[in-house]
């Protein structure tokens, strides 16, 4: 549903039907996929946006696990934040996501009706 391009200039597909992230080369060339469908820390259920930072580490909101999941630019596990609630730093829906220059995380959080800013993950 989403698309990015990486610092080492490859193009990233998040499939929320297949619950996995694809990268590819600019000119489309299939490269590898990373993750695989469910809750567990590495996995990923309906991931709908994805962007990547500086330092190439790529962050992916998914709906299914109301949260958003950081992996290197390897496609390894590194982080997760969130979980389902309407708190801080809670989802229900995390349906983007982007990072400024200064590197605040911006997440729309669809049915609780806000985007949440965090600083650091």
């Amino acid at each position: 549903y989403d698309v990015t391009v990486t610092t080492n200039d490859q193009l990233l597909v998040a499939d929320f039907d297949h619950h996995c992230i694809y990268t590819f080369t600019l000119d489309g060339n299939y490269v590898s996929k990373f993750a695989t469908r469910g809750p567990g820390r590495g996995q990923l259920s309906k991931p709908i946006s994805l962007t990547t930072d500086l330092c190439g580490f790529v962050l992916v909101a998914e709906v299914g696990n109301n949260r958003v999941s950081i992996f290197n630019k390897d496609g390894k596990f590194v982080h997760c934040f969130g979980s389902e609630g309407s708190g801080d730093g809670k989802f229900k829906g995390p349906c983007g996501i982007a990072i400024s220059p200064t590197g605040n995380i911006y997440v729309s959080d669809n049915r609780n009706k806000r985007v949440q800013i965090f600083s650091t993950y």
